[in-house]
């Protein structure tokens, strides 16, 4: 969300020469990421975005670019990393940056740079082009990434083409061409900058593909040879210019559909309202409240629990109305016979769990901790049912749930919690997971499933993914803000899904 001239949103695109070759038997599978500092000095660093994976290559141009918020009245140290991944594209959001540089899971930085991000946007053509250095802080002979960068305008429209060749050129000896297309679209700059590569079924596998040819059109131009059956020429320009050459083939632009796609801000004007609901695990691995070693130690300072509810609190609080918050507890055994409750309002009306404000959830959690016996296990299924039941509750106005859980250990009901969630997928509901503490949290990380839809074991496959999951150690406390921006990164866009995956569903039962 880019408040109107305070800040603006950046797509930058990548391309790297003379990368350090990693591999034996091949050459480096090079990935780039974006890093923006803490701070002037940039003691630390928060990850901004990662690039596609280009297979096989020292010379990469990525096709997916990086997008960062531009804040006029700050001055962002931007770092770029270029790392040699070795691993599968839908397995590098896996891969753990540290944040020093040096080795890093399943990958190792192959080049960094550092600059400002008011540098490149005001550099000739927004073009900036950076000597890559190794771990050490040493250039690297020949090796630089070139930085292009252009400011976003305000649309949200979706292109959905239909493009089919025709009599295209063949460029095999005792075969036929095995094409593919890719689309790029222009700078204000003048520079091509790849958007769109179509499946490669068979090519090259040095990369040398040969040029078949190219036509430059606009959308415009496309909306109407659509409209009117029209095939655009393609031009190879080596070719061009010699007698009796015309074109060498052509594509056929068979369909063209423009979907406006509200923004997550559309939205939220046109009185889709945030609710927040928080769930805190109360189960004995936290430790004993009286002692200096547990995670809800008792005293006058706040507890890393307050610390996370304050942090996400504070963000959300802003987009409900009556600021009025159902609370939960789970793994504690309630008074007075201390029988364990996997799902218990804080306030202890089960008919109605609103707390005012977060100040409110604060004084119910602190009151709870006074009165409940730490209990376990852990069990996940039965808070995220109860919040699916008051997601799907019809309401005034359109609402949107969040689901704000807080935990220090392993899910003891992770069957259940999957199912739980799968069957919540279709609600206007997101989950926000903080793994507090210490413990290994590998079994969150499953549930946030970015680029695979969460699956029950009987196979059923979610609508859509509501799930964030973010780790607080308690040494990173300090950085606690830093998890609420990365905690809630995701939830514009599952809003946006949610709303459209709603009305797709009322299209289709009218």
């Amino acid at each position: 969300m880019l408040g109107a001239g305070a800040s603006a949103l950046v797509e930058i695109s990548v391309k790297c020469k003379g990368l350090p070759d990693r591999d034996v038997l091949s050459k480096s599978d090079a990935m780039a990421v974006l890093l923006e500092g803490e701070g002037y000095i940039a003691k630390s660093w928060n990850e901004v975005g990662r690039t596609d994976t280009v297979v096989n290559s020292l010379n990469p141009e990525f096709r997916k670019p990086l997008r960062a918020s531009y804040k006029f009245e700050r001055l962002q140290r931007m770092r770029l990393a270029v790392y040699d991944v070795d691993v599968r594209e839908r397995d590098n959001r896996k891969l753990k940056l540290e944040e020093q540089v040096g080795s890093v899971g399943q990958g190792a930085v192959a080049g960094e740079a550092t600059f400002l991000l008011s540098d490149l946007l005001t550099a000739p053509n927004q073009t900036l082009t950076l000597v890559l250095k190794d771990a050490s802080g040493f250039a690297l002979p020949g090796c630089t990434a070139m930085l292009s960068a252009e400011e976003l305008p305000n649309s949200n429209g979706v292109v959905t083409l239909g493009l089919a060749g025709q009599g295209l050129e063949n460029l095999d000896t005792f075969s036929k061409s095995d094409p593919f297309f890719i689309i790029s679209k222009a700078r204000e700059g003048g520079q091509w900058v790849p958007v769109v590569k179509s499946e490669v079924y068979d090519h090259d596998a040095d990369g040398s593909h040969d040029l078949i040819g190219r036509a430059e059109t606009s959308l415009s131009q496309l909306q109407a040879a659509a409209e009117q059956g029209q095939a655009l020429p393609l031009i190879n320009p080596r070719k061009q210019g010699r007698p009796g050459y015309s074109s060498s083939g052509s594509v056929l632009v068979k369909s063209l559909v423009v979907t406006p796609r509200p923004s997550f801000l559309d939205y939220i004007r046109g009185g889709v309202e945030l609710s927040f609901v928080v769930g805190i695990d109360f189960t004995a691995s936290n430790g004993d409240p009286k002692s200096p070693g547990s995670l809800h130690y008792y005293s006058h300072m706040p507890t890393i629990y307050e610390d996370a509810i304050s942090a996400v609190g504070r963000v959300l609080e802003f987009y409900d109305h009556d600021k009025m918050f159902p609370c939960y507890g789970f793994g504690a055994g309630l008074p007075p016979n201390n029988v364990t409750s996997h799902c218990f309002p804080l306030n202890g009306d089960a008919h109605n769990p609103e707390v005012a404000g977060v100040q409110g959830i604060l004084e119910a959690y602190r009151h709870t901790l006074s009165t409940v016996r730490l209990s376990g296990p852990t069990l996940f299924a039965p808070l995220v049912n109860a919040a699916a039941q008051i997601a799907a509750q019809p309401t005034a106005t359109p609402k949107y749930w969040v689901l704000l859980i807080l935990t220090d250990g392993c899910i003891m009901d992770m069957a259940n919690t999957v199912q739980a969630i799968v069957s919540a997928s279709h609600l206007p509901l997101s989950l926000l997971i903080v793994g507090v503490g210490s413990a290994d949290f590998a079994a969150m990380e499953a549930l946030d499933s970015d680029d695979k839809r969460l699956q029950t074991a009987s196979g059923q496959q979610a609508a859509r993914d509501i799930v964030q999951f973010c780790e607080l150690r308690p040494q990173q406390r300090d950085t606690v803000e830093g998890l609420a921006a990365k905690l809630l990164a995701e939830l514009p866009g599952q809003v946006r899904r949610g709303a459209e995956s709603n009305m797709s569903a009322a299209a289709s039962n009218q």
